[in-house]
């Protein structure tokens, strides 16, 4: 893998929401790598205020949002800050606040930007060829690039030059199918997912939770079977974006529509049957549902203490 060095192309754009002590960590490997980090705050309710003092102690810039936004306003606020203090940026690399970024990562990442282009490809975004807890998404290869399928936001790295034509992030979607709906839209204009094979990134998935059948535990292979789930109120956002999603984009995208909402239903089924909470997290599902088939976008309803 590439060296350590910092590199004057790349500013990495955190997102952080109530963020635990791990973030200190997480943007100090970036601050290693990258020009800048910018840290936005998306309206937390309960900061622990000597974070974002120790971040800036760092060497991090924070943004303080009024209120809660979404991720897509959260990072295009932090993009559009970037941006302005070196206008001669080539790359923006999104994170979340769980990401920890290898030795190399950033390096590894533009190499793969600048080898598409030199192959003649439109870069929409490059990807780590790992991302802990998630399959490879790998479609083909082009002149020995590798172009793979669509990304998780965490860790993308996207040339301004992208951003200058497709547009910001989408921040009437709020959370989720956020990096979806970017990545569709630069595969519209044959901007491409690259695939940087040697880069890998710790990324957190949800919450894993031991699977019961009523009041049994299940097991698998001997063992407690775990599944994995997400916040309850999320589940309002990945119903009802999901439907957003497949009404706009189902005529030039069919395959991308299908298996995106079979994939989320399988998801939805496993949880409901398997873990607990599984009333209130129908009952967001529901929700999003009803929401996501009249097409009402934006922050949805208010998030419930405790979901």
């Amino acid at each position: 893998m590439a060296g350590t060095s910092r590199s004057a192309r790349t500013a990495a754009v955190v997102s952080t929401f109530n963020p635990h002590r791990a973030v200190l960590e997480n943007c100090a490997a970036l601050l290693e790598q990258c020009s800048d980090v910018v840290v936005v705050d998306d309206g937390s309710t309960a900061a622990d205020e000597t974070v974002y003092v120790e971040l800036e102690v760092l060497g991090c810039t924070v943004v303080r949002l009024r209120q809660n936004s979404g991720i897509a306003a959260a990072l295009n606020s932090g993009i559009a800050l970037a941006r302005s203090r070196n206008q001669s940026l080539a790359f923006i690399l999104t994170m979340d606040q769980d990401s920890l970024v290898q030795p190399g990562f950033v390096r590894g990442l533009e190499d793969a930007a600048d080898a598409a282009t030199g192959a003649g490809l439109g870069v929409g975004m490059v990807a780590p060829g790992k991302v802990s807890g998630l399959p490879r998404r790998v479609v083909r290869t082009h002149h020995g690039v590798t172009i793979g399928d669509e990304p998780v936001q965490s860790g993308l790295l996207i040339p301004t030059a992208c951003l200058d034509a497709v547009g910001p992030f989408n921040e009437q979607l709020f959370i989720d199918g956020v990096d979806s709906e970017f990545y569709l839209r630069a595969k519209a204009r044959q901007l491409h997912c690259v695939i940087a094979l040697d880069s890998s990134l710790n990324h957190s998935l949800g919450t894993m939770v031991p699977a019961r059948l009523g009041p049994w535990p299940v097991r698998w292979r001997g063992q407690p079977l775990q599944v994995r789930t997400a916040s309850t109120w999320r589940y309002y956002f990945i119903v009802r974006n999901r439907l957003l999603l497949a009404t706009r984009f189902a005529r030039q995208e069919p395959y991308w529509t299908a298996r995106g909402l079979l994939t989320d239903l399988r998801h939805l089924t496993i949880v409901s049957i398997l873990a607990p909470g599984r009333r209130q997290r129908l009952a967001a599902a529901r929700k999003g549902l009803a929401d996501g088939l009249r097409r009402k976008s934006g922050p949805g309803p208010a998030r419930q203490p405790g979901t």
